[in-house]
């Protein structure tokens, strides 16, 4: 008698089918979808830290240079680097400065001893109190006049300040205050 023919089971084919693919992905861009208002207040707050980071650093350099030189050394909001801007144009950026007395900008290049150019994306600004557009540092560290505020914004978001006493020490704050940035 001749023995059954026995049926090898089918072998499913290795990789996933078009159904299979498409669920994957619409899975993977829910997730996405639900991520990126994270990600986007993750990437405003790391912008913040970094312009108050380069905003303290350059103030501490100005302080430390005022007293090693023994010499006024200013700065101030500029945007190319040779020439001071008004009050709201930090955020395009700022230039430290050995200022001889009673001058109000850098009498030559070789004056500017340091300048920052801050690109801040659509949006953003830095500003500084009404009035002041300059911070000076006496050659003992202090600094001329009252406190100076700059705050650092993202539209009328409020994300940080940087604040320089009149002995010269400069302080970071931290911020996240939405309609906190009405400058």
């Amino acid at each position: 008698m001749p023995s059954p023919t026995r049926f090898a089971p089918r072998r499913r084919p290795a990789g996933w089918s078009l159904v299979e693919c498409l669920v994957a992905v619409l899975v993977l861009g829910v997730l996405c979808a639900v991520a990126l208002p994270d990600a986007r207040a993750l990437l405003d707050r790391q912008r913040a830290a970094n312009a108050r980071h380069l905003l303290s650093t350059d103030l501490a350099f100005a302080r430390l240079a005022a007293i090693q030189r023994h010499a006024e050394v200013s700065v101030c909001a500029s945007v190319e680097g040779r020439h001071c801007a008004g009050v709201d144009a930090w955020g395009s950026g700022w230039m430290v400065y050995e200022a001889p007395a009673g001058s109000s900008a850098p009498p030559a290049a070789d004056g500017v001893l340091r300048h920052q150019a801050w690109r801040a994306p659509p949006g953003w600004r830095i500003v500084g109190n009404r009035g002041r557009s300059r911070l000076r540092y006496r050659p003992d560290g202090r600094a001329y006049g009252t406190n100076l505020s700059l705050w650092i914004c993202r539209h009328d978001h409020l994300y940080g300040r940087v604040v320089i006493n009149n002995t010269g020490r400069v302080r970071s704050e931290v911020h996240d205050a939405p309609g906190g940035c009405i400058r």
